[in-house]
């Protein structure tokens, strides 16, 4: 059993409904009293055909090399491996991604050292990746860093937008009052496109001073200072895990004696 190292801390969860669960499952394990607030919904981009067609395409070996930067985006191409045509490689850019594909039964590539399109993109150039077809699924909109390194090492890259992240307009009046409730400790990021879908559900409601931002990596970080909220806790493995092991250094359990006002 692990040990209730965020005990009574009260902390909202802004990841979409279908991704949430491993976060408020972590949370709880540490004695943390989490609150589920999808901020954000999956908006696919393309028809049924047009995904089927992709994963036929990686199954078939259309393409030397596939890389995921999301575990949505490996669920949406990805098909249950059944051997393919000719050799595959599937990259990741961490370990939930990587999981995602090897519960799908597809061996995934070592990991890079670090869990962002930067390091991505370095651990792809030392394969040399001149040459090689290489496919990018991901969200409408993501980072250029790693296409514009892959295409620069003479990748033949194909870049497909499979999905975008719109604000849950469900979840306005949830956010609002969990925002407005005493007691809330900590809200947690695990993407850019969750705090910029918080922004818009929040509007001008204002943020409690003693609440503090958490946020998986410094990409999401630099999202949220844009969006004028400063985090406390970054953490320094990029992953839910290790934003989790980052709350338990810097929040901890609530003291005996109670919240401070």
């Amino acid at each position: 059993m692990t040990a209730p190292t965020l005990l009574g801390r009260r902390i909202l969860v802004t990841r979409a409904r279908h991704q949430a669960e491993e976060l408020l499952n972590l949370l709880r394990s540490r004695g943390a009293d989490p609150l589920s607030v999808p901020v954000m919904r999956l908006e696919p981009l393309l028809s049924a055909e047009e995904f089927r067609a992709l994963g036929e395409g990686i199954s078939s070996g259309s393409w030397d090399d596939v890389v995921f930067t999301s575990a949505n985006a490996v669920r949406l191409v990805l098909p249950r491996f059944q051997g393919a045509a000719r050799t595959v490689r599937i990259f990741a850019i961490g370990p939930g991604t990587a999981a995602t594909a090897q519960e799908l039964g597809w061996p995934v590539e070592p990991l890079p050292e670090s869990f962002v399109a930067e390091s991505l993109a370095e651990r792809m150039l030392s394969e040399r990746v001149a040459g090689r077809r290489v496919l990018l699924p991901r969200a409408a909109g993501a980072r250029g860093v790693l296409p514009e390194e892959l295409a620069r090492a003479g990748a033949e890259l194909e870049l497909v937008a499979l999905y975008r992240m719109r604000p849950e307009e469900e979840s306005r009046a949830d956010l609002e009052r969990a925002l407005a409730e005493p007691g809330l400790d900590c809200v947690v990021f695990a993407s850019g496109s969750s705090v910029e879908c918080f922004q818009v559900l929040r509007g001008d409601l204002p943020l409690p001073s003693s609440v503090m931002i958490a946020c998986i990596g410094p990409i999401t970080a630099q999202a949220a200072r844009e969006a004028g909220m400063e985090p406390q806790v970054v953490a320094h493995e990029h992953s839910l895990p290790g934003v989790v092991a980052a709350l338990e250094l810097q929040l901890g359990p609530l003291p005996e004696n109670g919240r401070q006002s």
